[in-house]
């Protein structure tokens, strides 16, 4: 079993998913636009491999996150893992890259995402898929099916803490 977060980040108070690209050197899904995640090791709960992930990929630290909740899940169609998807926003960015596992970091609108069509793709053998191309960026897979199945779920989890992350104080009492 793996996990995957999805971060968000606020740049001028709009929501961004925070995509890595995965290295050449890696054995599996090289070179591939992913979200930062991995293995499920030993007694870990998904959360807990989830922030281990953010710290070792992204150097992202624990206190610097919070933990919106649980989106889809998927099977990857290569390697065949299962892949559960937590949402975290990264509340104090700031990211120092393990270059052995993470070659590249983009960020995507959230509302770039709901306005694009996943596209659907069908490999040789007949399994399908789907993938995204935004300003160039391809990211497809167990990516793409993520956040495709998971915009939803991401607007609704981060509706329920708006003020919190958009320094919106309309709310707040005088």
């Amino acid at each position: 079993m793996s996990v995957v977060a999805v971060p968000i980040v606020f740049i001028e108070e709009k929501p961004y998913l925070v995509f890595i690209r995965r290295s050449r050197r890696l054995s599996r899904h090289a070179n591939q636009i992913a979200f930062p995640g991995g293995i499920v090791e030993n007694e870990e709960t998904l959360t807990e491999a989830m922030f281990r992930e953010l710290e070792e990929e992204l150097g992202v630290p624990r206190n610097n996150c919070k933990f919106l909740g649980e989106l889809s899940s998927t099977v990857t169609g290569k390697s065949n893992l299962f892949v559960q998807a937590l949402l975290v926003v990264i509340e104090r960015p700031h990211f120092k890259l393990n270059t052995f596992e993470v070659q590249d970091l983009y960020f995507v609108a959230l509302s770039q995402l709901k306005e694009a069509k996943c596209d659907e793709v069908t490999f040789p053998d007949g399994r399908k898929t789907c993938k995204f191309v935004i300003d160039g960026l391809v990211i497809w897979g167990a990516t793409a099916r993520i956040v495709k199945d998971s915009l939803g779920k991401i607007e609704q989890l981060l509706e329920g803490c708006r003020n919190e992350f958009s320094g919106d104080e309309s709310d707040q009492p005088d």
